[in-house]
């Protein structure tokens, strides 16, 4: 282990507080950011703890082996980036702080060099910057794709609960539901309608599923075929379909096309159906 090196490793550790004073003062006020001049204690105080810790990891760096400071770095990040993603930090922050960082580092090692009374040479100083750098740097990258997975994971959920909730099995009755469909459907919407309204239709024990397309403007072959299959998988799933609400543009267009919905018991009047299945021995139950 280098003596030199040891000795700047503490100097940084021992002065961590007055660096992360110094990193304070390049930031400003963006409400909801971590950063933010203006957080609230709790969170300005942990920021300050988390830099001044970020301090003693990248210096520890300069005692341990690559890989050794891959995996300190990336334990760190990993639990960083998780808290930054949970406020209104965004990735462009991370990035400008990374740089603030990076300077005020170099300053103290440049105060080290000036206040020791050890002799410096230029080709240790040039290890340094070889290891040091290469922390930063990789504090970045592994930061920004365990920021982005966060986020990317968080929106995926997000586009699948907005899918789910746009297809909604509503109880009529405890035997029979109702699948407004609202709005166009495209190859990934129709799939996730097929999946959802199965597995809903099936917890709720139904034995009939009116299916409502007054929202929806465009019917094609695809959106036929797919609305076909629900129709099929549902009837072995021993649940009765009724269609309404289809528009006479639409239904227009799937005579154009040659659609054929003969076989598929079809409603012009959704508040009839659900006036009549509403009713006890409703003959809608038994068509």
């Amino acid at each position: 282990m280098d003596t030199h090196s040891s000795d700047l490793y503490e100097y940084l550790v021992d002065h961590a507080s007055d660096f992360t004073e110094d990193w304070l003062k390049f930031q400003n006020i963006k409400t909801g950011s971590h950063y933010s001049l203006d957080a609230p204690a709790e969170v300005h105080n942990k920021i300050k703890e988390q830099n001044a810790q970020y301090v003693k990891i990248i210096a520890k760096t300069l005692l341990i082996s690559q890989e050794e400071s891959k995996e300190l770095i990336y334990n760190w990040t990993k639990e960083t980036a998780a808290d930054r993603s949970k406020s209104s930090t965004t990735l462009d922050e991370v990035i400008r702080n990374a740089g603030v960082f990076r300077r005020v580092f170099w300053t103290y090692v440049e105060r080290f060099t000036e206040e020791t009374d050890a002799t410096i040479e230029l080709k240790e100083v040039f290890e340094w910057e070889r290891k040091l750098n290469f922390a930063l740097d990789y504090v970045l990258e592994t930061f920004t794709s365990t920021f982005l997975d966060i986020l990317m994971n968080r929106l995926q959920a997000q586009s699948t609960l907005i899918q789910e909730l746009s297809t909604p099995v509503i109880s009529l009755t405890s035997e029979v539901g109702l699948l407004p469909i609202i709005g166009d459907i495209d190859t990934t919407r129709a799939r996730t309608i097929l999946e959802s309204t199965l597995q809903q239709s099936a917890d709720a024990h139904l034995s009939m599923l009116i299916i409502d397309l007054s929202g929806v403007v465009l019917v094609d072959t695809m959106v036929a075929q797919q609305i076909f299959h629900l129709i099929d998988a549902l009837s072995l799933l021993g649940v009765k379909c009724i269609i309404t609400g289809i528009r006479p543009e639409v239904a227009q267009t799937a005579i154009h096309l040659g659609l054929d919905f003969s076989n598929i018991h079809t409603e012009n009047s959704l508040e009839r159906i659900i006036a009549g299945v509403i009713q006890e021995n409703s003959p809608y139950l038994h068509v």
